[in-house]
């Protein structure tokens, strides 16, 4: 179905905003919130030979760390949908930064149960607020979904370079490892705060229902679901193991972090400009495939010349971003009203975080196996290959 076929009744009569329009400071929370989406789990990367150390960890119990909140992802998506219908997008998110802050404090504690609960508390509520501000864009900004996708993808993926950047200054200067976490947990805090106001903002919603199993039976959501998977399996792994694999090559753990801080950094670049690129155009094809060739030059120049490391930190900074900001696009493009936006997204963040979870754990296993990083980086070339083949379908320009 194309989006002019698609356009027509697709807002029933009544659904209509109650109290106080969106404004700046909608807009600023939706910027916080997305905000804390990656930092909680980016900051512990650099920090995971330094744990690893402490707790004797392997290397797949490490990737683990990483995995988990991934894993939420796919496992919580369509909860968070439900909880989002039930308790409403505004008090979802709320929750959902609590839930963060709570986490944070909770994997401060000593002990590896500390480690892993907290961190099971941190990606659940990063999936609510993954599924959710997609529908919250949607229903407060249904003019302005480019560039307000653009500005919450740039913040998402900011704060996961700052938090990539600051961690290990941070842990050497006295805080350790765990005080350096609390740290980049903290900025949830500052989100709820701002947030609290939009309790008061309460949408009602139409009594048609366009998501559900209609969403489950679109080829158009598997499309999705698969580019996500392979976009979210490449991102992890690099955001779990580009650390460790450069120390590994002899970079000092300084150096390291500041290779993965710019890997997240430039991505803001290609996070804001991807957006509102996609929204311009109804075939978004080109600009995925332009994705991932991009993908492949970073995972080719590591393999041929890892010395090269910060231009390849640079390329794949370039195509995570891009990769991201299409992603989240497209999961707004692809929907027809906010309650499609709300129900697609829980779908497609569920399948595609299920399969981005296995990035880190199976990078770490294969680097186990094979004593190196040559089998786990030409790995991550065929997820590349597979996100090509998934973006013909999502990129096509029909909707659900």
């Amino acid at each position: 179905m194309t989006r002019s076929q698609s356009s027509v009744g697709e807002h029933p009569a009544g659904a209509r905003p109650a109290g106080p329009p969106a404004g700046p400071l909608t807009l600023l929370g939706v910027v916080l919130l997305a905000l804390n989406l990656r930092a909680a789990i980016a900051g512990l990367a650099p920090l995971l030979p330094d744990v690893r150390l402490e707790l004797g960890l392997g290397s797949g119990t490490a990737g683990l760390l990483t995995t988990l909140p991934v894993l939420c992802f796919g496992l919580i998506s369509p909860f968070a949908a439900l909880l989002g219908r039930r308790i409403g997008v505004q008090r979802s998110l709320l929750m959902a930064m609590l839930v963060i802050l709570a986490g944070s404090l909770v994997r401060a504690a000593p002990g590896i149960w500390w480690l892993l609960a907290g961190t099971v508390l941190i990606g659940a509520g990063i999936t609510v607020g993954n599924v959710l501000v997609p529908s919250a864009v949607k229903q407060d900004f249904p003019q302005r979904q480019g560039a307000v996708t653009a500005l919450t993808t740039a913040a998402l993926t900011g704060g996961a370079a700052l938090a990539a950047a600051v961690t290990a200054p941070l842990a050497h200067t006295g805080l350790g490892w765990r005080g350096a976490l609390l740290v980049v947990g903290a900025p949830a805090a500052v989100a709820a705060v701002v947030w609290l106001p939009q309790l008061r903002r309460r949408h009602v919603a139409p009594p048609v229902r366009l998501g559900g199993a209609a969403v489950l039976r679109s080829p158009v959501t598997w499309a999705l679901a698969a580019f996500m998977g392979m976009q979210s399996l490449t991102y992890y792994a690099m955001l779990a193991w580009l650390p460790t694999l450069l120390r590994d090559g002899g970079v000092s753990a300084a150096d390291a972090g500041w290779a993965l801080a710019l890997f997240n950094l430039l991505g803001i670049a290609t996070a804001v400009l991807t957006p509102t690129l996609a929204a311009r155009r109804g075939d978004q094809r080109g600009l995925g495939l332009l994705v991932c060739l991009t993908w492949a030059a970073c995972l080719l120049g590591l393999l041929a010349a890892p010395s090269w490391y910060l231009v390849w930190a640079t390329i794949g900074g370039l195509a995570q971003g891009a990769g991201i900001g299409l992603a989240l696009t497209l999961l707004v493009l692809r929907a027809r009203t906010p309650e499609s936006a709300r129900d697609l997204s829980g779908t497609v963040q569920s399948v595609g975080y299920l399969l981005g979870a296995t990035g880190p754990v199976l990078v770490g296993v294969l680097h186990d196996g094979s004593g190196g990083w040559t089998f786990p980086l030409t790995t991550l070339c065929v997820a590349v290959a597979a996100m090509a083949v998934a973006v013909l379908g999502a990129g096509r320009d029909r909707q659900v």
